[in-house]
């Protein structure tokens, strides 16, 4: 590594602060002590192969990491096999994130989920949550529903809260969409 142990450190701050973890979270998922990671981030040691290798892994990054020629974004996007790695609401993730051309980071930061928990999800290490998705529903108006079950009748036009909100503050529509329920009801 042609990297010095103060740059190392650097690049292994930054990357834990964009990730939204502290040092006991980062450290234990990829499987260090805190004591370990601290002296890398000062600068009193250095990783092993098998540190970076671990990092690399563990948060999809691109496998030059920590090499300058990555630059300031060391993330790569989902492979095209993640289907064979997540479970079927991390699959349905990652077609609606490619779908409509978000990047893992900005849809983290759109949501507020951290990136490393939408990682986890995308890659079936972490089952998705009900509140997980309802984050999403919320931000990108695509439901939560249909992340969590495959419900493709509500995937664009999702009946949350932004629905009940306008319903409740608009009381010809909520009168329209009672009348069409009746209607449908005969």
């Amino acid at each position: 590594m042609q990297d010095t142990d103060e740059s190392v450190g650097k690049k292994l701050v930054f990357l834990r602060k964009k990730l939204n973890l502290s040092k006991s979270a980062f450290a234990q998922k990829i499987g260090y002590s805190v004591v370990h990671l601290y002296r890398i981030e000062t600068g009193e040691g250095m990783p092993t192969q098998e540190m970076i290798d671990t990092i690399v892994k563990v948060f999809h990054l691109d496998p030059r990491w920590p090499s300058p020629e990555v630059g300031k974004n060391p993330f790569l996007d989902a492979p095209s096999d993640v289907e064979d790695l997540s479970g079927p609401a991390g699959n349905r993730l990652v077609q609606w994130r490619k779908e409509n051309g978000i990047l893992q980071k900005d849809l983290a930061a759109r949501t507020g989920i951290s990136l490393a928990n939408l990682v986890e999800v995308e890659f079936g290490r972490r089952k998705m949550s009900a509140r997980f998705a309802k984050k999403i529903e919320d931000a990108c108006d695509v439901s939560a529903s249909w992340l969590l079950y495959g419900d493709e009748q509500s995937k664009e036009n999702p009946c949350g809260d932004k629905m009940i909100d306008f319903l409740r503050k608009t009381p010809e529509a909520r009168k329209l969409v009672w009348e069409m329920m009746e209607r449908e009801d005969d």
